[in-house]
């Protein structure tokens, strides 16, 4: 199975605890498809959500969303990357999401930004929880317990690594 990020960005506030008949539909397909449902997590704005899913592929979950109706900015397969020694718990109020779009890069790449901004961020009290990257290698989504979202694009261009956005989200859980 795959790890599959699903990215929505929406102009009026979503409200996934109140599901509508689309998203039972979507649901319904997901599960025809062997696709489950892992997490969600929405902004504190309620206008930006990442939901993640294990599937056979991107493609079937594509199709679910298609099928039922619902709507998405992007689906993408990816590898999920968590810290060596367990995985650091979510705190609610301090959960942050910070994501990017560059060229593909390269695992050197990736392990040398990681190192840079890990010592960065462990130096302002930031906890890495996990990311995913995309398999073509040029999407990433971190989850962090970080005190403010400030801190985080302060460290991000303490390093010198670009980003798309960084936001307060909520988890989400089935």
């Amino acid at each position: 199975m795959a790890f599959v990020i699903v990215e929505t960005l929406a102009d009026y506030p979503l409200t996934p605890e109140n599901p509508t008949e689309t998203d039972l539909r979507v649901l319904a397909c997901l599960a025809e498809r062997h696709s489950t449902w892992r997490y969600s997590l929405l902004s504190t704005d309620r206008r930006r959500m990442i939901c993640t899913f294990e599937a056979p592929d991107a493609e079937s979950v594509r199709e679910s969303y298609r099928k039922g109706g619902g709507f998405f900015s992007c689906i993408w397969s990816g590898e999920l990357i968590q810290p060596a020694g367990g995985l650091p718990q979510r705190q609610e109020s301090k959960l942050k999401v910070i994501e990017g779009t560059y060229p593909p890069i390269s695992v050197e790449a990736w392990n040398d930004a990681n190192h840079k901004t890990l010592n960065c961020y462990a130096e302002r009290g930031i906890e890495w929880i996990q990311s995913y990257i995309s398999l073509d290698r040029t999407r990433v989504i971190c989850e962090l317990n970080a005190a403010d979202a400030e801190s985080v694009r302060q460290t991000q261009h303490k390093v010198g690594i670009a980003f798309d956005r960084v936001w307060s989200a909520r988890l989400l859980l089935p």
